[in-house]
């Protein structure tokens, strides 16, 4: 029986609400601290400019659990992670892709989604009646919608037909409705955005550096269009995040993820990103967890769980001098951290047959000392980065290569950007068919947002997860005998979860599942 850390499950917060159980306000006095400091029932709040602030920080709360666990879904359940015998049961269903529709993590993505739907829809229907400054309460109820887009839009690209509700609802009844199609679907999530972009600034100072702005509405809206191949609209768009010039990469990878830089207004690259922070910095406030269940297990520092081993086809897609391999992406024992401590030490194994292989290490930041010293449960500052320029320029160049027009830079150049920073010595690539140019391209979005929260999104927007799936399940079956058997998947989704079924009698299945 395999084993998920005492700790991890013990600690593990019940599920905030799903469609039958819909929240009222809640009030907190930062913008990074998700606790409120009381509680507030709709009757009595929503009169002030402070209570429009606390209410969207309530939306931004909830999104600090929702992807608290994330990456089980966005990376687990994709081909970079292979899961070691450290790893709950959970994690092996996940990795091999022989979960079904009783697994709590789709649970916890759909009830985590809809009470930040909830808290957002309170935004939208309570504030705008609120006397305030105009530019404030639009620059509020565009956040919110912001907020409940990207909740849609990761809804419907993991399930499909997704119930939508645009009002707070005052009674568990108020969320037992059918499943909306598809494309009406997406229509709120084009609406949202579209109303967002212009409320929302370009910028933050000080302590609202982390909230969503104009270019984070843009970039979100790309990739809906590139996700349902509005190949024009996504090139369209993103062209108009690259051409605004308040973007740029990082000359360095590996400073998109110094803690030191997820805060602070001169971090051009980072568009949006869910914020963490240590409580031994500020009381009070939610760390993350991701380095810890990415690190091997007894690399020095704290905590580190050893439940992920990256795919060795990702290990070796990395040319020795490509800032997103060793020391960037994964680490490779023996390790030389940035202090030039030499580590070895060896990944867990899979079950049954032995062996070792290489570790994430793209969260963990050896500037930091929580990080490199000091780890434990809920205490590290890692952001959870959504969307960053880097994604928007690749973004850009699928969109054009499938058939949408340039309006800013040429595909080539967007594409060969990203892969040239991060490996400078590597040629340009120039003139590339179509069917090159894409395969070019879906291999280095693998490299450069490994355990980044991409992988199988993109798997399900290129319609491969089935073929995908066979290929990683193979090499598990070859790699490690008795881990699981070759085969594909049953569709570019994910069930609906078996307990808002039995809550709600008007959904129905997605097929296979």
């Amino acid at each position: 029986m395999r084993n998920t850390p005492r700790r991890i499950m013990a600690r593990m917060r019940p599920l905030a609400a799903g469609l039958g159980l819909l929240l009222v306000g809640t009030s907190c006095n930062s913008f990074l601290d998700p606790h409120p400091t009381d509680t507030l029932t709709q009757t009595n709040f929503y009169r002030t400019a402070a209570d429009a602030v606390a209410a969207v920080n309530a939306v931004y709360g909830q999104e600090q659990y929702l992807y608290l666990f994330f990456f089980y879904i966005s990376d687990v359940a994709g081909d970079d992670v292979f899961a070691t015998n450290n790893f709950g049961t959970d994690g092996h269903q996940l990795a091999d892709y022989t979960f079904d529709k009783t697994l709590y993590w789709f649970e916890n993505i759909w009830a985590n989604s809809y009470t930040i739907i909830q808290r957002a829809n309170i935004v939208v229907d309570r504030v705008p009646a609120i006397t305030m400054d105009t530019t404030e309460r639009a620059r509020i109820v565009g956040e919110a919608r912001f907020l409940r887009a990207l909740a849609y839009f990761n809804l419907v690209r993991m399930y499909g037909d997704v119930p939508v509700l645009l009002h707070a609802g005052t009674t568990p009844q108020s969320g037992l409705i059918p499943r909306t199609p598809l494309d009406s679907v997406y229509k709120v999530i084009i609406s949202d955005l579209q109303a967002a972009a212009p409320a929302l600034p370009t910028s933050y100072s000080g302590a609202d550096v982390g909230r969503a702005t104009s270019g984070a509405a843009l970039s979100l809206l790309a990739k809906v269009y590139l996700t349902q191949q509005q190949w024009t609209l996504a090139a369209q768009t993103a062209g108009q995040v690259i051409s605004s010039g308040n973007y740029a990469l990082y000359t360095t990878w590996f400073d998109n993820f110094r803690i030191a830089n997820q805060y602070v207004s001169s971090n051009k690259e980072n568009i949006f990103t869910i914020n963490y922070a240590s409580p031994t910095e500020a009381a009070g406030v939610l760390g993350s967890i991701t380095t810890l269940f990415a690190l091997p297990q007894g690399y020095p520092g704290g905590d580190a769980y050893g439940l992920m081993q990256v795919n060795p086809k990702l290990v070796n897609s990395f040319s020795p001098t490509d800032q997103r391999g060793n020391h960037g992406t994964i680490m490779i024992s023996p390790y030389t951290d940035e202090h030039n401590t030499t580590t070895s030490w060896t990944v867990p194994a899979l079950d049954h047959n032995g062996g070792a292989g290489a570790a994430f290490h793209k969260y963990l930041d050896e500037e930091n000392t929580q990080n490199l010293t000091a780890r434990s449960w809920e205490q590290q500052a890692n952001g959870w980065i959504i969307l960053r320029y880097a994604d928007v320029l690749l973004m850009y160049a699928e969109a054009v290569n499938e058939g949408g027009t340039p309006t800013s830079i040429s595909r080539d150049a967007a594409l060969n950007m990203v892969r040239q920073r991060a490996d400078p010595g590597v040629p340009s690539l120039i003139g590339l068919t179509q069917t090159d140019f894409r395969d070019s391209l879906r291999i280095e979005r693998r490299k450069e947002f490994g355990y980044e929260g991409q992988r199988w999104f993109d798997m399900a927007r290129w319609g491969v997860i089935d073929s995908v799936v066979r290929v990683k399940t193979t090499d598990l079956s070859i790699l490690y005998p008795g881990e699981t058997t070759p085969h594909g998947a049953p569709s570019n989704l994910f069930p609906i979860p078996l307990a808002e079924i039995q809550v709600n009698p008007k959904l129905t299945q997605n097929p296979g599942w």
